[in-house]
């Protein structure tokens, strides 16, 4: 009975080395890789999988491997700089263009939100909006692109290129506006942005109040100095502004200027 278990213990063992010498060292690397995962070491699964990447012939296993890699190093360990050389050797070596349109555009999300390195963001959005993409996902480039411009400084650009943008926009509309008003805000240029304001609300009521623009729109009017329409405009629209608590300090700080501002006929003497 013995040496049966013997033999029998030695045939799976032979088998075992046998399917393991037939695996290819990529899956091997890869499969080793997502041990790794489970087991929280994910620095050593990203290099497990760069290995896997290195040595797989297929494009997609390729890619795949790269595309976990990229995010583990992403999301997981937050080592951005690393991520971001991930995603452009999948930009260069990927076959699927689809996947080296997603790659480019993680790439420039990462420079515009993780990184803030808003420069670099702009050149790659720009890069990523002459490809051929849908016209949902070429909205939002658009609206970032606007975003990286106003970020950079350039207020007068932004404002010009969501002009442009809002000629086509359907989707990304309201926070295209949403956006403008406040490059507006930034520039001074107050009466303009109340005028985007009011055209958002009118647009998306319940986005507006969602974004608390009521209380924006008010601090409009206080930056332009119109405590009395600031107030106006919070009485009219109280009932959809859901801080209740936020809306009365507001009222009292206006109160307290209106009273304060020189020629106001209840200033104290």
């Amino acid at each position: 009975m013995k040496k049966k278990f013997t033999f029998t213990a030695a045939l799976l063992f032979s088998a075992a080395v046998f399917f393991e010498s037939c695996t290819p060292r990529s899956e091997t690397l890869y499969n080793d890789a997502y041990q790794e995962i489970e087991n929280g070491h994910f620095r050593l699964a990203i290099n497990l999988l760069e290995q896997s990447a290195k040595l797989e012939k297929n494009d997609k296993k390729k890619t795949k491997a790269l595309l976990e890699a990229a995010r583990i190093a992403r999301f997981e360990i937050q080592d951005f700089e690393r991520s971001i050389r991930l995603y452009r050797e999948i930009i260069l070596k990927s076959q699927d263009s689809r996947q080296r349109i997603n790659a480019q555009e993680a790439v420039a999300e990462v420079y515009l939100e993780n990184l803030q390195n808003y420069t670099q963001a702009l050149k790659d959005l720009l890069i990523l909006e002459q490809l051929d993409l849908g016209s949902d996902q070429k909205e939002k480039i658009k609206l970032k692109i606007a975003q990286a411009q106003f970020l950079t400084g350039n207020a007068d650009s932004s404002l010009d290129y969501i002009d442009g943008a809002l000629k086509t926009a359907q989707k990304e509309r309201k926070h295209l506006l949403k956006l403008k008003a406040e490059v507006l805000i930034s520039s001074k240029k107050h009466d303009q942005a109340l005028i985007t304001y009011e055209e958002l609300r009118k647009l998306d009521e319940v986005y507006f109040a969602e974004e608390n623009l009521y209380i924006a729109t008010s601090i409009a009017y206080e930056e332009k100095e119109d405590y009395v329409s600031a107030l106006s405009y919070l009485d009219k629209y109280r009932d959809q502004i859901k801080d209740l608590s936020y809306l009365e300090l507001r009222e009292k700080r206006l109160k307290e200027k209106l009273t304060n501002k020189p020629l106001f006929k209840g200033r104290r003497k």
